[in-house]
C-alpha cells in the first residue's frame, strides 16, 4: 500500500472517530438534558460534618491537584457536574481549591457522564 493511501486511510479513520465522539457527546448532552427535565437536581448548603468528613477522606488534599487544601478555602467540587444532571449525593462530590475548581469547570469524561446518568435514572425509577 503506498504511503499516500496509507495517510488517506488514516485520516479517514481519524475523522470517523472525531464524528463518533462529537455525535456521542451530543447524545450525552441530551441525555442531560432530558433527565434534568424530568428530576431537575437543586444546590444545596453542605453540612459542615460532610465537609470535615470529606476532608478527612481526601487527607486534607485538593481532590484535583493534589496539594494541600484547608479547611475554610475549599470549593465543593461535583465530579460529574450539575451542569450535566451531576446531584449533591456523597459520591459525586469532592473537595477542590476555588481555582482547580473554576479551572476545571465543567468537564467530564462523557462516558462517566453517561453511567452516572443511567444509574440515577435507574434510581429515580425505583423511587416512583
Amino acid at each position: 500500500m503506498s504511503r499516500s493511501r496509507s495517510r488517506e486511510l488514516r485520516d479517514r479513520a481519524q475523522k470517523l472517530a472525531d464524528d463518533a465522539y462529537r455525535d456521542f457527546w451530543t447524545s450525552v448532552v441530551e441525555c442531560s438534558e432530558t433527565l434534568q427535565e424530568i428530576a431537575p437536581n437543586q444546590r444545596k448548603l453542605w453540612l459542615s460534618t460532610v465537609i470535615e468528613e470529606l476532608h478527612r477522606e481526601q487527607n486534607g488534599l485538593c481532590a484535583l491537584c493534589g496539594e494541600l487544601l484547608a479547611l475554610g478555602e475549599h470549593e465543593v467540587d461535583h465530579k460529574i457536574p450539575f451542569c450535566y444532571g451531576g446531584g449533591n449525593e456523597r459520591a459525586n462530590i469532592q473537595l477542590a481549591h476555588p481555582q482547580c475548581n473554576r479551572s476545571k469547570g465543567a468537564q467530564a469524561e462523557p462516558y462517566d457522564i453517561l453511567r452516572y446518568l443511567e444509574d440515577r435514572y435507574m434510581n429515580l425509577n425505583e423511587r416512583a
